[in-house]
């Protein structure tokens, strides 16, 4: 059977520095610069939330809620009523939600006791 019944070719332009790092990427995990492609496109298929960076990055900053909203000194309150820590998480939010174009989860709700 000839390999192209089972896959389909694709030319793709990328900037020489891209495709020097990415032969030198496939050379050092013994995969082949094609294997790598379809690798990233399976990953960008799959979405935001099936990409390995994408989830430790966020599960990063859901931790870093956490954090923030367990420290004794982030329970200040400002003028405002929202406390520093609020404050902060907010911030973190709106990062998280740029980076990924979507609404997060807000983490910094405080837990009862």
């Amino acid at each position: 059977m000839s390999r192209f019944k089972t896959v389909a070719p694709v030319m793709v332009y990328i900037e020489p520095k891209e495709l020097g790092e990415l032969k030198r990427y496939a050379k050092t995990t013994r995969k082949t610069v094609s294997q790598i492609v379809r690798e990233g496109v399976s990953m960008r298929m799959a979405g935001v939330q099936e990409d390995p960076y994408s989830k430790g990055f966020k599960e990063g900053l859901n931790k870093a809620m956490e954090l923030t909203r367990s420290t004794d000194g982030a329970q200040m309150k400002f003028p405002s009523g929202k406390s520093f820590g609020d404050l902060v998480c907010d911030e973190i939010e709106k990062f998280s939600s740029a980076r990924f174009n979507q609404p997060e989860a807000n983490e910094c709700e405080p837990q009862e006791s």
